[in-house]
């Protein structure tokens, strides 16, 4: 069973979370082994990211453009030739990890994702790239050395070795790599997708603008009347409009893009064809 505390199971203070929120990069040994909600045996050597479709097979039903889907001996082949091996939206295929989303998401109130990934030993993993969310990641096998830089690129702030039990919290927009240590990686990327004052503030102001005061078009330009005395009325009155909102009027579900993740039950697919009982 998954404990109820998610956000604690990725750092180890969180006052110093807080400090560092969106401002710097942060690494923490939170207290457990993480061992109930994913865990990973494998082997691997040497090796390279592989594309999709070198792991995957169409679908056996018919149509031109069918989905394809992984196959299960392909991706253990390129695993066992070197391959890193990324799974994505772990939270629908594992009830603990679905727990874990669920916790996390909502100990931030925050749309949360999390991905595994397995790097072979020494290899390089991820280039350096910047996240459009803040991500949690969470060693849970093996090492892997991760170098952290401000948003221009210009500053290195961590290079670091993560270890099996670490986590580095890596605030949305700042650059990152990845590379393995000798004897591989498996980590958990936990991903929060934050939402910023100027997204609130544009949902409240295209409500606001929305209103019957302000739907009056602009006068044509025949109209003898003085348009720029006209755009100041108006901004006054969109600025008593926004003055008068509140927290209350701010509606925070409505800016994830999808539900909160729930537990996943497992068996209950099963119980559900079975029927009534």
């Amino acid at each position: 069973m998954v404990p109820d505390d998610g956000i604690l199971r990725l750092t180890d203070d969180l006052r110093v979370l807080t400090a560092a929120w969106e401002r710097a990069p942060l690494v923490s040994a939170p207290y457990d082994d993480f061992a109930d909600v994913f865990s990973v045996s494998y082997t691997h050597r040497q090796g390279e990211q592989v594309p999709s479709e070198r792991a995957a097979r169409g679908r056996e039903t018919g149509g031109r453009n069918r989905e394809r889907i992984v196959d299960g001996a392909k991706a253990v082949r390129q695993v066992a030739g070197g391959a890193t091996l990324v799974v994505e939206d772990l939270q629908t295929y594992s009830a603990e990890v679905a727990a874990f989303a669920a916790a996390v998401a909502r100990d931030t109130g925050y749309e949360t994702d999390c991905t595994v990934f397995l790097t072979p030993g020494g290899a390089r993993g991820v280039a350096r790239h910047a996240d459009p969310v803040s991500v949690f990641l969470r060693q849970l096998s093996g090492a892997k050395r991760w170098r952290v830089s401000t948003p221009d690129g210009r500053r290195l702030l961590v290079d670091v070795v993560l270890k099996e039990g670490e986590c580095l919290y890596i605030p949305r927009g700042f650059l990152h790599a990845g590379a393995a240590a000798d004897e591989g990686s498996v980590h958990l990327s936990v991903s929060v997708r934050t939402v910023t004052w100027g997204t609130v503030l544009r949902s409240l102001l295209t409500e606001a603008v929305e209103g019957p005061a302000l739907d009056e078009p602009l006068p044509p330009a025949f109209a003898e009347v003085d348009r720029a005395e006209m755009f100041r009325e108006r901004i006054a009155l969109l600025t008593e409009v926004l003055g008068g909102l509140r927290w209350s009027d701010v509606r925070p579900a409505s800016f994830r893009t999808a539900d909160i993740p729930a537990p996943r039950v497992p068996g209950v697919l099963a119980a559900a064809l079975a029927g009534p009982g």
